[in-house]
């Protein structure tokens, strides 16, 4: 009878670590901001994209350059998968970049990005993440 049960592993690809890995995409790059921070991320947290390692402040202050880069910025989460402690977003960023920040000269562009990211959950918080980008079709957008 035990055998039947799921394991801990198989529950932790949980519905709620699916809503958390969502509302980060809906709550902090779409509106530049998220409620409690610490409840939704490991106080070790660590961010891996473009080569480098953020701390959930740097992350954070990049993910709000983009808010403020395109104060229309709508983000979309276009599916999701979970396994394990594993879930993966596939989001899409839309916005006119009209403020010189996070890279982007401000020149009124309109913008269209897609990207994926990778959160591992430790005890129901994000302990880390790892983001690709559509940076080359962006830097096109750009006239780069």
């Amino acid at each position: 009878m035990l055998a039947a049960l799921p394991s801990p592993a198989a529950q932790a690809g949980s519905p709620d670590n699916v809503r958390t890995a969502k509302r980060v995409f809906l709550e902090l790059m779409a509106q530049g901001r998220l409620a409690r921070p610490e409840e939704t991320y490991a106080p070790d947290y660590i961010a891996h994209a473009a080569s480098f390692n953020y701390t959930l402040e740097r992350d954070t202050a990049s993910t709000r350059s983009w808010h403020e880069a395109m104060p229309d910025l709508q983000v979309t989460v276009e599916r999701t998968v979970a396994d394990r402690e594993l879930v993966a977003v596939h989001w899409r960023a839309v916005g006119t970049n009209t403020v010189a920040a996070g890279g982007m000269p401000g020149k009124g562009a309109r913008l269209g990005i897609e990207g994926m990211t990778f959160f591992r959950f430790s005890a129901g918080r994000i302990a880390e993440a790892w983001s690709v980008v559509d940076i080359a079709t962006l830097r096109r957008q750009l006239g780069e």
